[in-house]
């Protein structure tokens, strides 16, 4: 069955709760009926939206009239429901305030359409909404189909099509808006609210000379970033149980917003901050937008990480976090916090296989591979061999230099790497004694590992593989102007 508010659905395996019986009760908070004509002594599942998942809340049975009495003591909490079929046929339903109220239809095939609503007018004035995106949604899909049919020449049926189009939105528009006016003290509001797009400027037309496409560009991302959350309540916790709101959330953070560390975390702590009204909201968009930056596989977004974790984790704030998370963040963030994208590398001076001793702030070079391996990593063993040949050979005389720790106490098995792979023109150092920190302070828990340096020692890029650093060093020796 097509689903209505937003254009897709998110299937999950509804797995059956224990079946729902209860005598009536006159103090039931939750009283709600569901009616299917022919639908005798079957199962329905009362399901709803979390964190962009469809999840079950409870089992009815109807009886031998085709009714399930769905009855609580305790409220529901308010968001976007389903109620499921095991034929696959299923619609949304909207809890409010009221939740008293009586749902019937005459057959599972098409059923928003057909649902009919009692008791509750909010929930009707939902179910009406979907009908009517529903039947609007057919418009512009008929449209889209004529559209596709005329050729390029046929600029007057083209314009006609895209008039047609654009009153279809503007009627669109208007009817959400009267929906909204009418429920203003109620969730649709809110959620036909947060539906709605930032409408953009027309920069173009602001200035009287044609403005560069990458100003344009500029102007419209930072109005959007702006702007963007303009008609989201992060303090309502409603919105968390409706199947699009977190995912316009994650949406902007992945597609609408630049993946530099400082820039992510500042928005993420705008939103965080937005939702510390509600306990429940600010819990969950902490958890959420940390777990984003964690699982992050772009580099450098380990600094928001830091950041977000020292805000609200490390400090305290966090207090549903139990000691063991707790603790292995805090060992996490002292682990990369060294290492971050524009900080400084942390010196190390070591000792030479010649028996020099090298530090890294006095290496003269315009750019440092420092790399750490060992022998008997099989990694290592076929990385280490790459770097030489796709790396130092290319851009040695360019001035490159390699700063290769030794992560090991053993020399022989180094010594004889270095010599059979022909790698003793770079620095190869290693800390017999332990006393350089190299461990903690570059998070070295396995190798190889590699981090690119600028002529400052600056952390420019980490944890990069050999094709992927060769690619970088070709693109910064070609344009020397690149700033870092």
């Amino acid at each position: 069955m097509s689903r209505t508010l937003i254009g897709y659905v998110i299937f999950i395996a509804l797995v059956a709760a224990n079946v729902f019986s209860t005598k009536a009760s006159a103090q039931s908070v939750v009283d709600m009926k569901i009616k299917v004509d022919n639908y005798f002594n079957q199962p329905i599942v009362l399901g709803y939206y979390f964190d962009q998942k469809m999840l079950v809340k409870d089992t009815l049975v109807t009886n031998d009239k085709g009714v399930a009495h769905y009855q609580k003591d305790e409220p529901l909490q308010q968001g976007v429901y389903v109620i499921y079929f095991p034929e696959r046929s299923y619609f949304d339903i909207m809890i409010g305030d009221d939740q008293t109220f009586e749902l019937s239809c005459d057959t599972l095939p098409d059923m928003v359409s057909r649902v009919k609503v009692t008791g509750c007018t909010m929930l009707s004035d939902f179910v009406e909404y979907q009908n009517y995106l529903n039947a609007r949604q057919k418009d512009i899909h008929a449209l889209n189909e004529q559209y596709k049919l005329l050729k390029e020449s046929q600029v007057a049926e083209r314009d006609a099509l895209k008039a047609k189009y654009d009153k279809i939105d503007s009627e669109i528009k208007e009817r959400n808006e009267a929906v909204i006016a009418k429920n203003k003290n109620n969730f649709l509001s809110v959620f036909l609210t947060a539906l709605k797009e930032v409408e953009m400027p027309d920069f173009q037309a602001e200035s009287a000379e044609t403005l560069p496409d990458s100003v344009l560009q500029r102007k419209r991302y930072d109005f959007y970033r702006a702007h963007w959350a303009d008609n989201f309540n992060f303090a309502d916790d409603r919105l968390l149980r409706t199947p699009f709101f977190i995912r316009k959330v994650d949406d902007f953070f992945e597609k609408g917003l630049l993946q530099v560390a400082d820039t992510v975390a500042n928005e993420a702590i705008r939103v965080i901050e937005l939702a510390r009204p509600n306990k429940e909201a600010f819990r969950y968009f902490v958890s959420h937008l940390y777990n984003m930056t964690n699982n992050s596989k772009i580099m450098g977004m380990d600094g928001a990480l830091c950041t977000l974790a020292e805000r609200y984790y490390l400090s305290g704030e966090a207090d549903w976090a139990d000691e063991k998370f707790i603790k292995d963040l805090r060992e996490q963030v002292d682990g990369i916090k060294y290492t971050l994208i524009g900080q400084i590398a942390k010196d190390l001076n070591m000792i030479s296989v010649t028996d020099e001793w090298f530090k890294l702030s006095e290496v003269d070079a315009p750019y440092t591979i420092l790399a750490f391996w060992e022998p008997s990593c099989g990694h290592c063993k076929k990385e280490i061999p790459e770097l030489k040949k796709k790396v130092w050979d290319r851009f040695a005389s360019k001035g490159l230099k390699i700063y290769a720790v030794y992560c090991q106490v053993e020399r022989k098995e180094w010594e004889d790497f270095i010599t059979e792979h022909q790698l003793e023109e770079w620095m190869n150092v290693y800390d017999p004694y332990g006393r350089s920190g190299y461990r903690k302070y570059y998070h070295i828990k396995s190798t190889p590992q590699f981090f690119v340096l600028d002529k400052n020692k600056k952390i420019i890029a980490k944890r990069l593989g050999v094709d992927q650093i060769a690619e970088m060093l070709d693109y910064l020796f070609t344009h020397p102007d690149v700033k870092l």
